[in-house]
């Protein structure tokens, strides 16, 4: 049921910042706070952790709901507040990491605009906070899928590149995330859906038909980042394909902001070892809440 929560007119004023920096977002009873998912690039060494992608979770009287269910109680007028709060949160709460150089996927949501101008307004501005900040727009990859107005993506994308931001085309393979989607966006990395991924991972023939699409994006100096990896299975495929980035909760859940960050490299030849091999080298890891 909707709730109409009394809220400041602008994003900064419903942030707090604790003791030791973490920030965390007000709204209404809610608290919003950030969580980063690790995203590791393939390399001779194993898999590196080489960015994260910013996600939110709410709370409520303290304890941890689901996004949807959150968002089922936000009034579609205040969804803008909230999607621009939560992009806040993600890229104030970079440096509380605590490693330096990693990359931040974060979502831009094209469905909540005003027209043109104000859309590309609102980037200008993120931008002059960036530097306020001191993040690096080098180090931002913005996620974009949603389906509208293809000229308004391709304005879009291209004031984030105009300030030296990438571009991450999102879910493809499901909707309009397509090879035709790609053209407009004209973005660096093509993130598979992860449900599409899993479904496809089903087929004997998946890992040629991934190394397919894999080979042809590199030969347009684009990256092919496999996200929702939840098995053994789906790592030993995506590793086939030749896969540059992989994301999941096999290989890291999100944490808060503030929690230790694991820098340490996976061997990925262990992971083609009998299962009592592979087994101990995710147990440290927690199961997906």
């Amino acid at each position: 049921m909707d709730h109409n929560f009394s809220r400041p007119a602008n994003v900064g004023d419903a942030i707090l910042v604790d003791e030791v920096g973490i920030e965390t977002g007000l709204y209404g009873p809610y608290h919003l706070r950030t969580m980063y998912q690790p995203v590791y690039s393939s390399r001779p060494e194993g898999l590196v952790p080489s960015g994260v992608e910013g996600l939110v979770r709410p709370f409520l009287e303290g304890q941890p709901i689901a996004p949807v269910e959150f968002l089922n109680d936000v009034p579609v007028e205040d969804r803008l507040f909230i999607e621009s709060m939560c992009r806040a949160l993600h890229l104030r709460n970079h440096r509380n990491i605590g490693v330096e150089g990693l990359d931040l996927y974060f979502h831009y949501d094209p469905r909540f605009h005003l027209g043109p101008d104000w859309d590309l307004g609102r980037i200008e501005s993120m931008v002059e906070r960036l530097y306020e900040i001191e993040l690096d727009p080098r180090l931002l990859i913005c996620e974009i899928s949603e389906d509208c107005d293809t000229g308004l993506l391709a304005e879009v994308a291209g004031e984030m590149h105009r300030h030296g931001m990438r571009i991450a085309m999102k879910d493809f393979g499901s909707g309009d995330a397509n090879l035709a989607r790609v053209d407009v966006l004209q973005p660096e990395i093509v993130k598979l859906d992860g449900p599409w991924y899993r479904r496809i991972c089903e087929l004997e023939t998946a890992a040629r038909l991934l190394s397919a699409l894999a080979d042809a994006l590199r030969r347009e100096n684009r990256k092919l980042l496999i996200s929702g990896i939840e098995s053994i299975d789906q790592l030993r495929t995506a590793l086939e394909t030749g896969a540059d980035l992989l994301q999941g909760y096999l290989l890291g859940v999100p944490k808060l902001a503030g929690t230790y960050f694991e820098m340490d490299p996976i061997r990925a030849e262990t992971l083609t070892a009998p299962d009592e091999n592979v087994v101990p080298l995710f147990s440290h890891r927690k199961s997906p809440s």
